[in-house]
């Protein structure tokens, strides 16, 4: 090849490079060359490249929002209170006991105790607890209540210090409910007139319920079931129902006090769930000192015996009235003053049943009967004495008139 050939073909060459050297001179200087669209590019994915230990790079988590703490609850500064306790005399022991903090109490705060134990359940409602007796408290009797330092309200400090103790005295029933557990268990002459109509003995009662007639006796009326019924004052404890009270407590081997003591109301409220009436008629005596003299046995709504009597001569009259008997005695020695000053003492007088200081009806030797005669006794023949006595017993009745 010829220079000037060479020349013509490196001419050709530098022909052909020039549209591009051109349009890339062109897009740097904002020339008049198009300039090309370039595609958005997407992001790379998380790299899952091994690491230089050999392990795979896991995604960058993404952090969650965090959430604002609650502040913390202030704590409590002030003690539990007690701000009511039961009355230290309890009126109606089947009633519950309530003891009134100063908050709701807390699950593990301590339950009070009673002493002595009494079956029933303690429980808590608001800001009270309180125990709930299955039957009763005691009649007449005396509690303590324990509350614990550790008694503790919600929100508040427990209470505190020593533990609480009150005294609690349960009332003696009033002798309205005496005298209807009386007639109930068929120790008076009487029928309850009231709504519930329950009036023998002879049936078992729950203690609850018995102990709630107790507590809380029906309105109700008295009404004799006998004839010739000795008279009843209702509400008082007159020598009628004391009389029914004395045979009760010999029939239960109490002291015939005829007086309602906590061991009584015990035994009443046994008799009552158990269903142990009065095992014999009612039976009283009536003297009468009309002349002829007489002395009548009434036993349920019979007059069992009739015999004449002899009564107390003037100076040593036989004091008219009811009289329960309170002693005994198949034979003993009677010492005393005749009405002229004399001083008298008979050995051996039988059958005796002392009704009013130092008189009795017993048996005495006398050439007849049916007038005043003794020194204020009701005598009686001595073999109609001997049927009278086992017929008698502790509190009965005598009625002289």
């Amino acid at each position: 090849m010829t220079t000037k050939n060479l020349i013509a073909l490196t001419g050709v060459l530098a022909t052909f490079a020039c549209p591009c050297a051109a349009a890339a001179s062109g897009l740097a200087q904002g020339g008049g060359a198009r300039p090309q669209t370039t595609a958005p590019t997407a992001p790379n994915p998380p790299s899952t490249q091994p690491t230089p230990t050999g392990q795979t790079t896991p995604p960058t988590a993404t952090t969650p929002p965090t959430t604002p703490t609650a502040p913390a609850s202030p704590k409590p500064t002030v003690h539990t209170r007690l701000t009511a306790v039961p009355h230290p005399v309890i009126a109606d022991g089947t009633a519950p006991l309530r003891v009134k903090l100063s908050g709701v109490p807390t699950p593990d705060s301590p339950v009070p105790m009673l002493t002595p134990g009494v079956a029933g359940k303690w429980s808590t409602a608001g800001d009270y607890v309180s125990f709930q007796p299955k039957s009763t408290l005691e009649p007449c009797s005396s509690y303590t209540l324990t509350v614990w330092a550790g008694t503790t309200a919600t929100g508040e400090l427990p209470l505190g210090g020593r533990r609480r103790q009150y005294r609690l005295n349960v009332a003696c029933p009033g002798l309205q409910a005496l005298q209807q557990a009386l007639a109930r268990l068929n120790y008076l002459p009487y029928t309850i007139d009231a709504s519930h109509g329950r009036n023998s003995g002879n049936k078992a009662e729950a203690r609850a319920l018995a102990a709630r007639y107790a507590f809380n006796p029906p309105a109700a009326r008295l009404s004799p079931n006998v004839p010739h019924a000795p008279g009843l004052r209702y509400g008082s404890l007159d020598p009628t129902t004391r009389g029914a009270l004395m045979v009760f407590q010999e029939n239960h081997g109490m002291s015939p006090s005829g007086s309602p003591e906590p061991a009584t109301w015990a035994s009443l409220l046994a008799a009552e769930t158990l269903g142990h009436g009065n095992p014999q008629p009612y039976t009283f005596v009536t003297v009468s000192e009309s002349i002829p003299e007489t002395l009548e046995v009434h036993r349920g709504s019979r007059v069992v015996i009739t015999t004449p009597a002899n009564t107390g001569v003037s100076g040593a009259t036989t004091e008219q009235g009811t009289f329960p008997i309170y002693a005994r005695y198949t034979s003993t020695t009677m010492t005393g003053t005749n009405p002229d000053g004399s001083k008298y003492s008979d050995p051996g007088v039988p059958w005796v049943n002392y009704f009013n200081g130092g008189d009795a009806v017993h048996g005495f030797p006398r050439g007849s009967y049916g007038t005043p005669q003794s020194n204020g006794c009701v005598e009686l023949p001595i073999g109609t004495a001997g049927q009278v006595y086992p017929l008698l017993a502790i509190g009965d009745l005598v009625i002289v008139s």
